[in-house]
């Protein structure tokens, strides 16, 4: 599903006091770059101000959705009462990105809110690779869900070290299909993605441990599997764009 982000992450600000919604744009073939130039223009101008939405926009690098744009508003209630196809922020969309859009293609406009108490924000300065982590849970399995999300935020900021990027929860509220949530990572790097699982996860796990009994982590993680529907648990990468977000 991008830093969540002035990197995704202004987040903490924007995302914790607005409401969210996302949506998928297919970009014409070879026409990326001018989409994310344009693309940014139009944010820059239309979407830095107190008061207006903000934009976080992403590349999506892996399952069905690879290559295309996956781009985020923060907004509020009256901004999204207001919303006028025919505003001058429209208007320059659709004449200045539109044309580098495939057929028209922006589909999937889904509602979202912003978990604070089970997100973990620190230092996400050049942590433009995201991980994101897809959930579908049953009813029945939700305080067992969230109590591990709980836990992993309690256990990250109880590490002697932090980690680098930040951990954003974000629950869907209109579009998705039953209980859906995502947790997005923020790594520098595949790489740093890599070395935060060998050197710094075995040290959260650890933390967890000491902090909710010897393998707790191990134990709540299986009651997450059974909280789980079928097939409810999935894995995108993304890249986020500044050049074409909010500042």
């Amino acid at each position: 599903m991008k830093n969540i982000l002035i990197l995704i992450l202004t987040l903490t600000v924007s995302f914790a006091t607005s409401q969210i919604t996302t949506r998928t744009i297919e970009v014409k073939a070879g026409q990326m770059e001018k989409f994310i130039e344009m693309a940014g223009k139009k944010t820059k101008k239309f979407n830095n101000e107190e008061g207006a939405a903000r934009f976080w926009t992403y590349e999506i690098l892996t399952g069905s959705d690879a290559g295309k744009i996956w781009r985020m508003r923060g907004s509020n209630a009256e901004y999204m009462d207001n919303w006028d196809s025919n505003s001058e922020e429209s208007k320059y969309w659709q004449k200045n990105v539109g044309p580098y859009i495939a057929n028209g293609s922006v589909n999937g406009m889904y509602m979202w809110n912003y978990v604070g108490e089970m997100s973990h924000n620190v230092d996400s300065e050049g942590q433009n690779h995201v991980m994101a982590l897809v959930y579908k849970f049953k009813d029945s399995g939700e305080q067992d869900f969230w109590r591990f999300r709980e836990r992993i935020v309690a256990a990250r900021k109880a590490m002697d070290t932090q980690p680098k990027g930040s951990m954003h929860s974000i629950i869907c509220t209109s579009g998705c299909n039953g209980n859906t949530a995502l947790i997005l990572f923020e790594y520098e790097s595949y790489s740093g993605q890599q070395n935060y699982n060998q050197e710094m996860l075995p040290k959260m796990i650890e933390k967890y441990n000491e902090l909710y009994g010897n393998d707790a982590y191990e134990q709540d993680g299986s009651k997450v599997d059974k909280a789980l529907v079928d097939n409810g648990r999935g894995r995108l990468h993304l890249r986020f764009i500044p050049e074409a977000s909010s500042n």
